[in-house]
């Protein structure tokens, strides 16, 4: 009697840190991200402290991507989701069919993230910018604006768990030290092209090429994952051959083919840049903006 009634209290303590331990997992916070770069800069900020998922399958296309019904179970289950803006309207859509009550993040609507666009690429201003869908999506290739957008970032992770918000904000503040020094490395890797003609496939680039001085003369496919009509494409080749560009640039995610054909009629060379990443070689977010300059170094030369 003496010895069960020694070890029904060692048992009874196994279970109840067992269930703590449970209880203590459970409390992370998930995190549902839609598209690659991003996910990975928030999966940075996150650490240890919480799980952050990834909508956009790798490979995939968010001007074409089709979510399925599984995919409305996985954000009914998130205490947060980050979006671009715009670009990622199917992820708000998820959100609002599943009916949860995760905080959502949009980029876009954040006012700091808004007025540095306005402050470093006026010239790219849209005529409505009241809309926060009004400016170009493609923010999160342009590392700067990115480095601003880490504290928003931050706090709404800290919103869903108050108890981690010091190391959320410690890591977004050395995300953003390394992302303004990547700036300074990607200036430096393209000034031999400063200036040059720049063709890529879709507009995903116009901040990337205002921050490190390319001359974007046209996009290939007007609307991503639409073939241009004939009468565009006749168009950006007259553009292509007065400009005097040397390379054009397809995509990953989408159909080159487009690109392929223009590359052959102007004569140049085609190269294919990636916006989105996620693959070997380009898998976090600093290794796809290296790998994307190493491309366009090459191609512009």
């Amino acid at each position: 009697m003496r010895t069960r009634s020694r070890v029904f209290p060692v048992r009874l303590l196994l279970a109840s840190l067992a269930l703590a331990s449970l209880a203590s997992a459970s409390a992370r916070p998930t995190v549902v991200v839609s598209i690659h770069p991003l996910y990975d800069l928030v999966r940075q900020v996150v650490g240890e402290a919480g799980d952050v998922q990834r909508m956009l399958p790798i490979g995939a296309s968010p001007h074409v991507f089709d979510p399925t019904p599984r995919d409305v179970a996985r954000v009914a289950d998130a205490d947060l989701v980050v979006t671009v803006g715009a670009i990622d309207a199917w992820l708000r859509d998820l959100l609002e069919a599943a009916g949860g009550g995760a905080v959502r993040l949009e980029l876009l609507a954040v006012e700091v993230v808004r007025a540095a666009l306005e402050a470093d690429f006026p010239d790219l201003k849209p005529a409505d910018a009241r809309s926060v869908l009004a400016w170009n999506a493609h923010v999160w290739l342009d590392p700067r604006t990115m480095a601003v957008a880490l504290p928003a970032i931050a706090e709404a992770l800290a919103a869903v768990d108050p108890a981690n918000a010091a190391g959320y904000a410690a890591r977004a503040e050395a995300l953003a030290i390394d992302l303004r020094a990547l700036d300074a490395e990607l200036a430096a890797t393209l000034a031999p092209v400063r200036g040059a003609p720049f063709v890529p496939f879709h507009d995903a680039w116009p901040y990337f090429a205002a921050r490190y001085g390319l001359d974007l003369v046209v996009e290939i496919e007007p609307f991503p994952g639409r073939e241009p009509s004939p009468a565009y494409l006749a168009m950006a080749l007259g553009l292509i051959r007065d400009s005097g560009a040397a390379a054009l640039f397809s995509e990953a995610q989408l159909n080159r083919r487009p690109a392929e054909v223009v590359a052959d009629e102007a004569g140049v060379a085609l190269f294919e840049l990636d916006p989105i990443g996620g693959v070997a070689g380009r898998e976090g977010y600093q290794e796809l903006l290296r790998w994307n300059a190493a491309v366009l170094l090459e191609g512009l030369r």
